[in-house]
């Protein structure tokens, strides 16, 4: 039993070594673009002697005269789009252990790389297939893949890191569900990766050079990678890693807020660039907390109408939290919402107008400060060392300004 995931694997047949053999000797070779940012980490394989249903992926197999299939899963810890890829390749064997069909995945089906009256896609004797940049799905030929050049540019460049992390759909759910920070790392990540593909498909992956293994051993290994990855991006995360925002005088006028039944807020009209500020800061790659004291339903009035409700990562509102600022446990909210930990607020930035109530919270949680002293609806003169800002601005856009310098210090 692996204990880490709780997987049961099972102990290997008693033909092991001969059945390895066979995987090993027939495992594909890989063409990808010449431009391909990502390399396979591994191959599961599964040898079928029978009809019957695949290991790694929804797909019959069917010999139909073949002695064997050799079922391979290729992992990719990387996708132009993605975190997680794998793709898979079928070679049916005859009795000489010869290569008389292929299959693979394409994009979540399966296509027949060989049909009556076509050839294998061999070389030398080797089953070669091209990759389709960025997205990992396999063709028997280039021109296959060219036919729809714009759409893979597309995705391979503005498409890049559009989806964060697609969890493989493997039986038993074994892998975590990530957290917003974690789908924020990968995208960031992948937007750096972006390439426009050359469809030149020199660079060529011989799977025998991957570390190969039985598929339930792969299977098993899978959350470990994820984890790994998710890890090393914490890792190498430096600057910024989340906005933490207050709402009144910070996006909106509290001066023109219009209530309703006591303390419900119906409408308000934002301080300039207010209404701007939130869809300018995800523009950017920046994760976007609301901490603000009052009524979630003020808050989803006001800024839905300015059209930025939907745009933040997570909500810490006092009347859900049930704490009001300069209360720790409105900050930890907000930071756990996204999943960040106590060891991240030191990258973390609060934008508020109250020097009691944001700036002195900030402050004592090790977090960067920032005092928008648009108004003066509240002390300008800080009461005491918890309440001096680390950074003052007079309106929304001048953050920008403050978190270039935060990033360029680390």
């Amino acid at each position: 039993m692996n204990e880490s995931q709780g997987i049961a694997v099972p102990k290997q047949p008693a033909d092991y070594a001969l059945r390895h053999a066979v995987a090993r000797r027939n495992a594909p070779v890989i063409r990808c673009d010449d431009l391909e940012p990502f390399s396979p980490q591994a191959v599961g394989y599964s040898i079928h002697e029978r009809d019957g249903p695949a290991a790694s992926f929804t797909h019959p197999v069917r010999l139909r005269g073949a002695t064997r299939a050799v079922e391979y899963a290729i992992w990719w810890d990387w996708d132009i789009q993605h975190l997680c890829e794998m793709e898979h390749v079928w070679v049916y064997l005859d009795g000489n252990s010869q290569p008389v069909r292929v299959e693979s995945s394409t994009q979540g089906c399966v296509g027949e790389m060989w049909r009556e009256g076509r050839c294998l896609p061999l070389n030398s004797d080797r089953v070669t297939l091209f990759c389709g940049p960025g997205k990992h799905a396999f063709a028997a030929s280039p021109e296959r893949l060219c036919s729809n050049c714009a759409a893979i540019s597309k995705y391979c460049s503005d498409g890049a890191g559009a989806n964060g992390m697609r969890v493989p759909n493997l039986p038993g759910g074994i892998i975590d569900e990530p957290t917003v920070y974690d789908r924020h790392l990968a995208r960031n990540f992948l937007k750096n990766q972006s390439f426009f593909p050359s469809f030149s498909f020199g660079k060529v992956f011989d799977l025998r050079n991957v570390p190969i293994m039985p598929w339930n051993e792969l299977r098993a290994s899978i959350p470990g990678r994820v984890r790994a990855e998710f890890a090393r991006l914490r890792e190498q995360a430096k600057g910024v890693k989340a906005i933490l925002l207050d709402s009144g005088d910070t996006l909106i006028d509290e001066n023109s807020q219009v209530f309703i039944e006591g303390e419900l807020v119906l409408q308000a009209d934002p301080i300039p660039g207010g209404d701007r500020l939130v869809d300018e800061l995800r523009r950017r790659g920046y994760l976007v907390a609301l901490v603000a004291d009052g009524l979630v339903r003020s808050f989803e009035n006001v800024h839905r109408a300015l059209g930025f409700w939907d745009l933040f990562d997570a909500y810490a509102i006092s009347e859900t939290v049930g704490a009001t600022k300069p209360d720790r446990r409105i900050f930890d909210a907000a930071t756990q919402a996204l999943g960040l930990t106590e060891d991240d607020y030191p990258g973390c930035v609060m934008v508020g107008n109250n020097l009691e109530r944001d700036i002195a919270g900030a402050n004592r949680l090790g977090m960067h400060s920032v005092w928008i002293s648009w108004s003066s609806n509240y002390p300008t003169e800080p009461a005491n060392e918890d309440q001096h800002p680390d950074f003052e601005i007079k309106l929304p856009h001048e953050l920008f300004d403050v978190l270039g310098e935060i990033n360029a210090g680390g």
